[in-house]
């Protein structure tokens, strides 16, 4: 009889690789404790092995794939070129140099050896799995109980039947365990059957659900139906174009769960699916009822231990709980980023945000290590557990000579040295500082110290015809470039369309729909950081050239919003303006810097003219 687990399974942290090239993984005790240094490429989620401790698959630094026990030892030397996660039955997928597949137990031997050109997860006792050119089903064993037969097959599911295509290209139907057709091809696509007894099967471009007899219980309608999950439920996309909704249907084909124009994630997680109305997220259970309200700027969905990373909707005041308060008074916001428990809690935390990919999308609790990464203030990445606490820290020395991770109580467990740079800060994607947004000649490192001097440059430059560039209505990468729907007029300095002197780009971003759906304070951050970075901007530049032109703006690109600030240097104009453009929902906000020669045009100016 296998042993109790008693231990906890060691946490996966990643920090960066000597060589600044990838990421390494350490394995760091739920005590705190270092467990092993940071040097396979990749750990996977610990499963229990049955003798009191837990095994996941790995890779070492060279990417070949092994397992690692909780001790941080590999059970065998790493030889393999693929392993994936261990099922609930105690087997892994794994795959050998020559591109065959076989089962792996927690002992990290082979179960099954790497004879199978393709191998699938065990659902209900049997996998389907491909020996040469068809498919079949396997046992624990590796045995085939059903015979190679079939050009495709799905999972079994608790009623004893598996989706199979019998021929390339041919209609799917359902055969039992023991490989006899129960219900014989006709569609064009199934699904396996859920725990009420139905199944989604598609023919042509819509789907229905068919009883366990093959009988309709809803006739194709829907342009979307997922599998049937635990709680009975599939979702769904259905009615006609111009009216779609989102939701989940029961094994009667009920829509329970109805979203019309707002978002529903397609799983439940813990009992409750995440419900985005547009402005704020909460969570339903399986009958439609919201049990976690829609208190929630921006949340994930729940990870298998309950946690979700959430940002709170509004700014906080004196009926919220004091420790969220304080987060949020530390966050330049003024709500609070934390960790939600599927039981409704809200557990702050006090660093500035999420840490997010390289798109900006949030990285949560998604990798099913039980931990979440936060970004820090002073550049540091911060993984943060369920618990809503800093198990541990990775950080980089301000030179970037050395990388440090560091537990929660402050003692340091690893660290390595290289040459100077090598490691770099965090800097957060999401609420970046103001800096962070330069990209004239010199920045961020000078910030706008060197404005004036760009601008005395600008003013002493040959002038050029010139049109700002915009990404949300632009293909040109230069303003100096024609544009496409212009003729040869454009070297003319009396045309109409163009300004005529030297400009450069002092600051920019852009910001996607997507995003700023999902982080509606996106939007607000960005505008108030280009005010701040408009307002030095302008003071710099009025010590060096005296104060702007009192009510004259000169608008070098008209866009959505636009302000400028005007100087009279000699012959020539220095002009300071931002733009704020919206195009299919993106926004991109610019800050521009130009010097005009005397004929530049004035049909887009208002206030004094040339």
């Amino acid at each position: 009889m296998p042993s109790r687990t008693t231990a906890l399974p060691p946490y996966v942290i990643p920090c960066a690789d000597p060589a600044g090239s990838r990421a390494r993984y350490a394995l760091v005790g739920a005590d705190g404790r270092l467990v092993r240094a940071p040097e396979p490429s990749a750990v996977g989620v610990f499963h229990p092995d049955g003798r009191g401790g837990f095994v996941a698959p790995a890779a070492d630094r060279e990417g070949r794939c092994g397992y690692l026990d909780h001790r941080g030892e590999w059970l065998a030397e790493p030889a393999l070129a693929y392993t994936e996660a261990f099922e609930d039955n105690g087997l892994s997928r794994f795959q050998a140099g020559e591109g065959r597949w076989g089962y792996a137990g927690t002992d990290g031997t082979p179960v099954i050896p790497a004879t199978l050109a393709e191998a699938h997860v065990f659902r209900h006792g049997l996998a389907a799995a491909r020996a040469e050119g068809a498919m079949g089903f396997v046992d624990a064993t590796g045995r085939f109980v059903i015979r190679p037969r079939y050009a495709a097959a799905g999972s079994f599911a608790e009623n004893g039947l598996a989706g199979v295509r019998t021929v390339e290209g041919g209609p799917c139907g359902y055969v039992d365990r023991a490989g006899r057709t129960v219900i014989e091809p006709r569609f064009d696509g199934v699904r396996p059957f859920g725990p009420d007894g139905a199944a989604p099967v598609r023919v042509g471009d819509l789907w229905g659900l068919i009883d366990e007899k093959g009988e309709w219980i809803v006739e194709p309608s829907f342009p979307m139906l997922n599998a049937f999950d635990a709680n009975g439920l599939a979702y769904v996309l259905g009615g006609p174009i111009g009216d779609r909704f989102r939701g989940f249907v029961n094994a009667r084909g009920e829509v329970v769960i109805k979203a019309s124009r707002h978002r529903i994630s397609e799983v439940f997680r813990c009992g409750l699916v995440r419900f985005d109305n547009g402005y704020a997220h909460g969570y339903p259970d399986a009958t439609g009822e919201e049990v976690i309200e829609q208190e929630y700027e921006w949340a994930e969905d729940f990870d298998r231990t309950g946690a979700a990373v959430a940002h709170y909707l509004q700014p906080l005041d004196e009926d919220d709980p004091e420790e969220v308060r304080a987060a949020a008074a530390e966050r330049p916001s003024g709500r609070a980023w934390g960790v939600l428990r599927s039981d409704g809690r809200f557990l702050p935390v006090r660093h500035l945000e999420p840490l997010a990919d390289t798109e900006g999308w949030v990285l949560g609790f998604g990798f099913g290590t039980g931990l979440a990464a936060f970004v820090t203030r002073d550049g540091g990445v911060a993984h943060v557990d369920r618990d809503g606490r800093d198990l541990c820290r990775v950080e980089a020395a301000p030179d970037g000579t050395t990388l440090r991770l560091v537990n929660g109580a402050g003692t340091t467990l690893w660290e390595t040295t290289a040459a100077e740079g090598t490691f770099e800060r965090v800097e957060p994607f999401h609420c970046q500082e103001a800096h962070s947004y330069l990209v004239h000649p010199g920045a961020p490192e000078q910030g706008l110290a060197d404005l004036a001097d760009l601008a005395d440059e600008l003013l002493a430059a040959e002038p050029r015809r010139f049109d700002p560039c915009e990404v949300t209505s632009d293909s040109r990468q230069e303003p100096y470039e024609p544009a496409e729907d212009e003729d040869e007029d454009r070297d003319d300095p009396d045309a109409d369309d163009t300004s005529f002197g030297v400009m450069t780009l002092v600051a920019e971003t852009f910001l996607y729909a997507e995003h700023q759906h999902d982080f509606p304070f996106l939007q607000d951050w960005a505008v108030e950081r280009f005010g701040e970075i408009e307002a030095d901007a302008l003071g710099r530049l009025t010590a060096r050239f005296g104060e702007p032109l009192p009510g004259v703006e000169l608008i070098l690109r008209s866009g959505d919003g636009e302000s400028s600030s005007v100087w009279e240097v000699g012959e020539r104009r220095l002009v300071l303006q931002s733009s704020f453009h919206v195009g299919d929902g993106d926004v991109e906000i610019q800050l521009w810097l130009a010097a005009l020669a005397p004929s530049a045009p004035t049909d887009t100016c208002t206030g004094e003219l040339y």
